[in-house]
């Protein structure tokens, strides 16, 4: 097979539309100036900067969510040998099959291989244009026993405000609803854990209008409107607005395309994760 994959059922394309907001101050790495961490941020053609929650970083918390995931006694990471940036290509594993894998030499019972990864990730510009704030941080020194001299150095930390909204999405090519599973998994269970260092976490909002702020789509033609925002957006008012206004824009009982809005959307990923762990692990355990 030139993909180097074989599929075992029926072919689906998947869009996963997210509107995340913070519960607290957040803090996404990006780099260090003097005594000062800064957030990831990105300007805007009007001239406004925004905190940003990279798809990258969001794409590795869930990579790692996978690779730590519970497998009997063992990591899956453990119990597969693959872990990042050594993938291990079996055809059997859940993170290769949908994340992609480079295998460039021969490892044991490995062949040389190459999956090409059919999940991407975009979004993450927040929503409002709030500047990061600066905060008065301590850094205490590790020993046990202080030595003269050797007291706390002050430091700095920019944080994103609590509250802000980050419109994120996922993008499956081509996957039967075994593989995307492992996704619903890594996207639940990453959003606690969506951050650098304390306090950490994102979640999915919710309103009484809509419910969670989701969108699953799973298709084999894009026939529905893509339900993402312009990150120009002003007022968290005109985001929700938009994304309500984007998801209901869609074919109803269309043989080609199914979407899933609000709470449905919740429990469908809900349902693939817990048959990710009670099937797909479960069967790894053997």
């Amino acid at each position: 097979m030139a993909s180097g994959l074989n599929p075992k059922g029926e072919l689906f394309h998947w869009d996963l539309y997210a509107l995340l907001y913070a519960p607290q101050e957040v803090y996404f790495g990006h780099e260090l100036q003097v005594n000062v961490n800064l957030i990831e941020t990105v300007t805007l053609p009007d001239g406004t900067e925004r905190v940003y929650l990279s798809p990258t970083k969001r794409r590795g918390v869930e990579r790692r969510a996978l690779l730590y995931a519970p497998v009997g006694d063992k990591f899956l990471t453990d119990l597969l040998g693959c872990g990042i940036p050594d993938t291990c290509g079996r055809e059997t594993c859940p993170i290769c099959r949908v994340y992609g894998a480079l295998v460039t030499e021969k490892r044991g019972d490995i062949e040389r291989t190459t999956f090409i990864g059919r999940l991407t990730h975009g979004g993450g510009v927040a929503i409002p244009p709030l500047p990061p704030e600066e905060k008065q941080r301590a850094m205490h020194p590790s020993d046990l026993r202080r030595e003269a001299g050797n007291e706390p150095q002050p430091f700095k930390r920019q944080y994103g405000a609590p509250g802000l909204l980050f419109p994120v999405y996922n993008h499956v090519l081509s996957a039967t609803e075994e593989e995307f599973r492992a996704v619903a998994y890594a996207f639940l269970e990453s959003l606690p854990r969506l951050g650098a260092g304390n306090p950490k976490g994102l979640d999915v909002y919710e309103d009484e209008a809509f419910g969670p702020y989701l969108v699953l789509d799973r298709y084999r033609a894009p026939l529905g409107r893509r339900v993402v925002l312009d990150p120009t957006l002003k007022t968290p008012e005109e985001a929700l607005e938009a994304f309500r206004r984007r998801a209901a824009e869609a074919p109803e009982a269309d043989p080609l395309f199914r979407r899933h809005r609000g709470r449905a959307a919740l429990e469908e990923l809900r349902r693939l994760a817990r048959a990710f762990v009670e099937e797909d692990l479960r069967a790894l355990e053997r």
